[in-house]
């Protein structure tokens, strides 16, 4: 680029803009060859430079050309990420002003967002005063929303680099929820985890990333980004403070009524047909649905739930659908399927079927104001998903082939599924949403006659995962979902998965006791608590059905006693005379226990 510069600057005056246009098709090609170079760590460390990185600030303008300010941003992006002290160089040129503008101008192609989004989150990994200038700005933040919304919408068109944009937009989020907060705090406050370190200042954030979580279309694998990211990024929201906005209240029979009802607009008035079209609320997404290293955030996120219980108690009991038992009786064993929560235009009726009791079947779309479970939904599918897609059927929880399956996908199971696990535990203290995922994973009609570890749907995965090796991070983050799902309260989990199940996550939480009986565990569920009750004949160690309660048939008659009788007399005599042991009515006899009467000895 200085030689094109100097060619430039040694030309007549006649011959300069001649010369500049040539300059001006050869700069993306002199910048390609600059990002070519910068991929070793050593040329890198030279574009870093204050000077070097002024000309790429130049240059990376929209003023530029398209291809020119695109090589640019490219430059900087993979300078920034093998050298991190050139971050705080490119702020101190003005490049993360640079980098918001491009951010908040809708405008501006995917490329160019993903680019940016980049560019701002290397260099907002660390506090700094620029971090603190983004957060406090709120047009920034609201722009920052709308480039969401923009952006998952472009996702769900399959655009170019879409993904790669809203991605790497989720991840300069999380840097912001993360950071900011804890500048904040001031130096000498209690650190704390995910969850509590809120600020107001990211409330416009919350609605767009509840939608991209409920909208974004299905992938292969399950867990991939950008969803991964912004499962990272809803962690960071607390869920009790912002229920309204977790699970809005769905329409009443009233006000849909009123609504299909509205008299339309005349024909021949269209312009106040265009004003109304105009000041009417843009769709929120609630009734469309489709199918960097976190370890120790996540951990305290874990610790702060294994620690911290809040009491639900006095919380009204709602009425909740539960699933159908039709696939009970159609195979030895009921699957767990996710529950399917109503859209706000209503749900149809193989909704209601997957998800209902013939008692309560009507009064989800009756009784109106019931908070939306999409959230609790799309979470619960997408466990189901991943979790049948690594481990399908019954396999073994620790199997060689589950951690090839994901190798060749170049993922860690206990890193990828672990935050979406510790999603579900953290909306569950939600009472509403506590109620939809137990109604799921632990339904009143729940197949209790096999044990639970060994079933194919989710519960006997889950449980499995409770006893396995390989994925200690995953085993907690379920245990403590349960554990949350059954009120935070150890009886009504051990009653629920069998003692047997619930004791080794109990035990590691400091709970340890003796299995709860089975009356006790009833009782526990139904005082107050959100689940159903237990049968009376449960094992409390297995959670299965006590064997000797079930019934066996018609008994046998005297006549079969006899020969039942006779054949094991005739099998003990047989073991006797080749003296594997000693007939045992002989020795009855031997030792006066028993008598033969007149015809004995």
């Amino acid at each position: 680029m200085a030689g094109l510069w100097t060619t430039y600057m040694d030309s007549p005056p006649t011959q300069r803009s001649t010369v500049l246009a040539s300059i001006i098709n050869d700069l993306p090609k002199a910048l390609l060859a600059v990002k070519t170079l910068g991929r070793n760590p050593d040329a890198s460390s030279v574009i870093v430079k204050p000077a070097n990185l002024r000309q790429l600030h130049k240059l990376s303008r929209p003023s530029n050309s398209p291809a020119a300010s695109a090589e640019a941003l490219r430059c900087v992006a993979n300078a920034l990420l093998l050298v991190e002290s050139g971050r705080d160089a490119w702020l101190e040129v003005g490049g993360g002003k640079l980098c918001l503008d491009y951010l908040r101008d809708p405008k501006v192609k995917e490329e160019f967002y993903f680019l940016n989004a980049r560019i701002l989150f290397l260099t907002t990994l660390k506090q700094c005063p620029f971090l603190k200038e983004t957060a406090e700005d709120q047009k920034v933040i609201e722009s920052i929303a709308e480039r969401c919304e923009s952006l998952l919408e472009a996702n769900i068109s399959s655009k170019p680099f879409a993904k790669e944009a809203l991605t790497d937009v989720l991840k300069f989020i999380f840097n912001l929820m993360l950071q900011y907060p804890r500048m904040t705090d001031g130096e000498g406050a209690e650190r704390k985890v995910m969850g509590e370190q809120w600020s107001p200042r990211f409330d416009p954030l919350i609605t767009p990333l509840i939608h991209i979580f409920i909208r974004l279309p299905p992938s292969n694998p399950p867990l991939a980004a950008p969803l991964t990211h912004v499962i990272h990024a809803l962690l960071n929201i607390p869920v009790l403070s912002y229920a309204s906005v977790w699970f809005p209240s769905l329409p009443t029979e009233k006000e849909r009524s009123s609504k299909l009802k509205k008299p339309s607009t005349p024909r021949g008035d269209s312009a106040a047909s265009t004003s109304s079209a105009s000041g009417t609320p843009k769709d929120n997404g609630w009734s469309k649905s489709s199918g960097s290293s976190l370890s120790d955030p996540f951990q305290r996120a874990m610790s702060l739930l294994s620690s911290q219980r809040r009491s639900f108690g006095g919380t009204p009991r709602p009425e909740v659908p539960r699933r159908s038992t039709s696939s009970a009786s159609a195979s030895g064993s009921t699957s767990s399927s996710p529950p399917r929560s109503s859209s706000i235009e209503g749900s149809s009726e193989q909704d209601r079927m997957r998800s209902s009791s013939p008692s309560r079947a009507s009064t989800s779309s009756s009784s109106g104001g019931k908070p939306n479970m999409q959230m609790v939904t799309q979470a619960c599918q997408l466990l189901e998903t991943t979790l049948a897609t690594y481990w399908p059927g019954t396999t073994e929880v620790d199997a060689q082939s589950v951690r090839d399956h994901a190798k060749r996908e170049g993922i860690t199971l206990d890193e990828v599924i672990t935050p979406l696990v510790a999603l579900m535990a953290r909306m569950a203290e939600h009472l509403d949403a506590r109620v939809e995922m137990r109604n799921w994973i632990l339904p009143a009609d729940l197949d209790r006659k096999e044990s639970l570890e060994n079933r194919s749907d989710t519960l006997g995965r889950c449980l499995r995962l409770m006893a396995g090796v390989y994925f200690p991070r995953l085993k907690d983050a379920i245990g403590e979902w349960l554990f949350t799902v059954c009120d935070s309260d150890a009886t009504i989990l051990s009653g629920q998965i069998g003692y047997g199940n619930a004791a080794g996550y109990l035990f590691n939480k400091g709970l340890m006791s003796a299995p709860p009986s089975t009356s006790a565990s009833s009782r526990a569920s139904t005082s107050g608590g959100s689940g159903p009750s237990l049968p009376e004949n449960i094992n409390p160690i297995t959670g299965t059905l006590n064997r000797e309660d079930e019934d066996d048939g018609p008994e046998m008659t005297e006549e079969e006693k006899e020969r039942e009788a006779e054949k094991l007399f005739v099998l003990f005599d047989r073991l006797d005379k080749a003296g594997i042991v000693e007939h045992p009515a002989r020795k009855a006899i031997q030792e006066g226990k028993f008598s033969m009467g007149p015809f004995g000895p």
